[in-house]
């Protein structure tokens, strides 16, 4: 019986730290809706431009390449503080060809009409274990189109 008890404390705490981690994963991709594909004033430019020292003036994709947060940060780009302090969320960005979105290619300082489409990950570790990654694909479109 005893066993069984432990079995069931063990099944539940990997559940709440996986639920935890999606929420996470979910957090980012939430604060990444809505940004711009590219920098509006320098869209050949890859990563966060001259001025963009803080997450919350992250203005397209491209700026949340290579980070981690650590601690976490919620959907409003808002620290998540101390309490999760063990946890971390990492992002990367990859160019992705887009009749192969299985393949990663080189941005190369490109126009976004040269290179359409991301891939955006999330891997949220914690106590230094990778726990879930998620991943989804962003699209450019040019603006101009009708």
């Amino acid at each position: 019986m005893l066993r069984l008890l432990g079995a069931g404390t063990l099944a539940n705490n990997d559940g709440a730290e996986l639920t935890t981690a999606m929420n996470l994963a979910g957090n980012v991709r939430e604060c990444m809706t809505g940004v711009a594909y590219t920098d509006p004033a320098n869209p050949t430019h890859w990563g966060t431009e001259n001025g963009e020292t803080t997450y919350a003036s992250y203005n397209d994709i491209d700026d949340f390449d290579g980070k981690t947060f650590s601690p976490p940060i919620d959907a409003r780009r808002q620290s998540l503080g101390a309490n999760y302090s063990t946890w971390s969320q990492k992002v990367k960005v990859d160019t992705m060809k887009p009749y192969n979105l299985q393949t990663a290619t080189s941005h190369l300082n490109l126009t976004p009409d040269l290179r359409p489409t991301c891939r955006c990950t999330v891997t949220i570790t914690h106590n230094g274990h990778t726990i879930y990654t998620q991943s989804w694909i962003a699209a450019w479109c040019d603006p101009s189109a009708p």
